[in-house]
Formats: C-alpha cells, structure tokens, sequence
C-alpha cells in the first residue's frame, strides 16, 4: 500500500477528531492504531506516515487545546479576584458557546475516567503552568508547603473538570460568582508569591462567545 502524500494536511484532524470521538466511548489505554484508523476512515500507512504511536497522536490532539490562547485566558481567570464582575461577564458568555462546549468536552475527555495518569498530570501541568507564568514563579524555587498548596488547588480544579463539561454551564459560573470558591482558589495561588510581589496582571485575551 503507498506512501500517502505529505501533502495531505486533511489526515492529522481526521485521526485527531478519531481519537477525541474514541476517547469519549473507551478509555485510552484500549485505543488501538486499528481504532483510529476505521474511525478516520484512512489506513495504516496514513497513520504511520505522521504518527508513532498513539501517544504521539494523543499529544498533537491536546496540543491544540493548550496552544489556544481563550483556554489560556479561562485557566489564568480561575485565579482572578471574585469581584472582577468584567471577568465573570465574559467567562459567563464564554460558558454559552459552542467553542467552550467543544474546549471543555476534551479537557473533560483528559481529566475523566477515560483518561490516563499520564493525561491528567499533563493536563495539571498545563494549569500550573499557567499560574505560575501569570505570578511570574519558579516553580523550582517553591518550598514543600508551596507545592502542597499549589498541587491541591490544581488537583481540585482538575477533579472538578474531570466530572464532565456539563459542569461548567453559564448557570454554574454564575452561581461560582456568588460563591467562595474563586476567592478562596485565588488566595491559595497568590500566597506562592513573595510578600514584597504585586498582585498579577490579567491575560489581555478575552473571553468571548463565538
């Protein structure tokens, strides 16, 4: 059987949307290169062409996800001060498109059951990361109680995703307005900073309703 031509820019989304569709119906250590390939409706070949592996392909699929710039903005907004009506105005916006349905059923995808160690503690990563850039933090420079601090304000944030995007609907944004949640996560990540620091500057990109 041929090569398939480089060219074919069509074939990583095919196999991408292949695996979200598989990893919504099995867990991930069961999806097979045989999966994705009768699901995407290519071969073998195609597969190999610009994968390894199904990690690899698993890789490229969420890499879109943390690249997105309103994914980036959503996570730096968890930790914002509960009374910026502004932010909660557009994450409440943000929570009634379809771009955020389709964001949050993936991440959801990573952090539940169907997902991987290995998937959830990328995903982690990626929320830690986040927060750190925003304090401007060495995570390396943080002391045993920091870590604890800042592992169990991501492990929360990362169970609550985990329950499914459902979840998150602009009626729960609203009620986590009124709630002490945000307030509280914020305090836990801000006291990572030094004492003499200033409060973090917000991401310019909005969040925004398709």
């Amino acid at each position: 059987m041929g090569r398939p031509k480089s060219g074919d820019a069509s074939a990583p989304q095919r196999m991408q949307n292949a695996f979200w569709r598989l990893l919504e119906a099995k867990p991930y250590a069961r999806i097979t290169v045989s999966d994705v390939t009768r699901e995407s409706g290519l071969n073998r070949s195609a597969f190999y062409y610009h994968y390894t592996s199904i990690p690899e392909l698993a890789d490229d699929a969420i890499a879109s996800i943390y690249d997105d710039p309103t994914v980036i903005a959503f996570i730096a907004g968890m930790i914002r001060s509960p009374g910026d009506n502004a932010l909660f105005d557009r994450a409440e916006r943000f929570a009634a498109s379809d771009r955020y349905r389709n964001m949050m059923g993936r991440i959801a995808l990573i952090a539940g059951p169907h997902g991987s160690a290995g998937l959830a503690r990328q995903l982690k990563d990626f929320i830690v990361g986040i927060w750190l850039g925003l304090l401007g933090v060495d995570r390396a420079a943080l002391d045993p109680a920091q870590r604890i601090i800042l592992e169990f304000a991501a492990s929360g944030i990362l169970g609550a995703i985990g329950t499914g995007a459902a979840t998150f609907t602009p009626e729960t944004v609203a009620a986590l307005r009124r709630s002490q949640m945000p307030q509280i996560v914020a305090q836990m990540v801000d006291s990572l900073r030094a004492p003499n620091e200033s409060a973090p500057t917000p991401p310019q990109d909005s969040l925004h309703a398709n």
